[in-house]
């Protein structure tokens, strides 16, 4: 009797313990493509990773935690599918963070997409995706966040931040919603070094969404030594028929350099299964002594996206990118001075 009462008690207890644990989702995307290069050093065909979507395997979870708490918590790491390797230099390179969300909206802490960057997937006809190396239209403006390593264009980083504190606003703020990040530099005796700010706020209504954009990043790593600021501004509307988008921002760092960018784009659903989506994107440096590290260049884009299921499609884009004399490797593309950046990708995404 006392075994089966020992036993009855163990059971309720794991049984608890069970139901205090948060839901864990795995999740992930599988895609790789093809990619023919041309800049003006010879044409290269690759086999690429993560063309439409970096892809990635996660782990999500939440738990209720009563009276409309929640503890919620993100890992996610990104994964090179022409090589097997893990993509950003790290473990969980993409995300990493554990934070509560309830009536006052939420809060992470971690690595996560700066503001900025998560600006760009929502407007973006590519959705950071499919040309500019996989990276869409944050291959070219600047997307906040430090540099991992040296790259090409000063303009270009990898968009997310470490070390930083998230906060979304509540859903039921009548359309109204904002998102900011505040990203501790630690440096001892200067918490200004290597910090990172960013703002986003919006409003979205039936077909309508706007957004403005501040970001103030006192980047340290290679080609960020100086503190960089942008101010952009997006809308877009949906029609059905078409979703006309317009993307302008002023970037500038401590030194005087002054980047203009704009753009134009749209996305066109053709049939319930298949899109078109269009860009033009003018880049106009202001600034004399930039000239070399990021010059004027116009890009022209034009992609197809065809459902196969809920979760598998096929892909197909193909990018040209016009640089005057002054610039070198824009859209996170190495090329020589004032060469035509040409490249066609296609390729297959697998959501789970």
């Amino acid at each position: 009797m006392k075994k089966s009462f020992l036993a009855l008690a163990l059971m309720s207890a794991f049984s608890g313990a069970a139901f205090a644990q948060s839901s864990v989702t795995i999740y992930g995307i599988a895609d790789v493509g093809v990619q023919g290069l041309s800049a003006g050093a010879g044409k290269v065909a690759k086999i690429e990773s993560g063309q439409e979507s970096g892809s990635r395997i996660g782990f999500k979870g939440t738990e209720d935690l009563g009276d409309g708490l929640k503890a919620n918590f993100v890992l996610e790491q990104g994964i090179s599918m022409d090589t097997g390797a893990s993509a950003q230099s790290r473990t969980f390179g993409r995300r990493s963070l554990v934070g509560l969300s309830g009536d006052f909206g939420a809060v992470n802490l971690g690595r996560d997409k700066t503001p900025t960057f998560q600006l760009f997937d929502n407007f973006d006809p590519f959705a950071s995706g499919f040309i500019n190396s996989g990276s869409g239209l944050s291959g070219i403006y600047y997307i906040g966040g430090k540099a991992d390593t040296a790259v090409t264009n000063g303009a270009n980083t990898r968009g997310r931040d470490g070390n930083s504190v998230f906060y979304y606003t509540p859903s039921n703020l009548g359309g109204f919603y904002g998102v900011g990040q505040y990203g501790a530099g630690e440096a001892a005796g200067d918490n200004s070094a290597g910090r990172a700010l960013g703002l986003t706020v919006g409003f979205k209504a039936e077909g309508l969404d706007i957004a403005y954009n501040y970001v103030k990043d006192n980047a340290t790593s290679t080609k960020m030594t100086n503190g960089i600021k942008a101010n952009t501004v997006a809308v877009n509307y949906d029609f059905g028929v078409a979703k006309p988008v317009f993307v302008y921002q002023k970037q500038s760092d401590d030194t005087g350099v002054s980047i203009k960018t704009f753009t134009l784009g749209v996305t066109v659903p053709v049939t319930p299964t298949g899109k078109v989506l269009a860009t033009f994107t003018n880049v106009k440096n202001d600034t004399a002594t930039a000239k070399g590290t990021v010059g004027t260049a116009k890009q022209f884009a034009i992609g197809y996206q065809y459902a196969l299921s809920k979760r598998t499609d096929l892909y197909t884009a193909y990018a040209r990118t016009n640089q005057d004399a002054n610039s070198t490797g824009f859209a996170g593309v190495a090329s020589t001075a004032g060469a035509n950046i040409n490249e066609l990708t296609a390729g297959v995404r697998h959501q789970f």
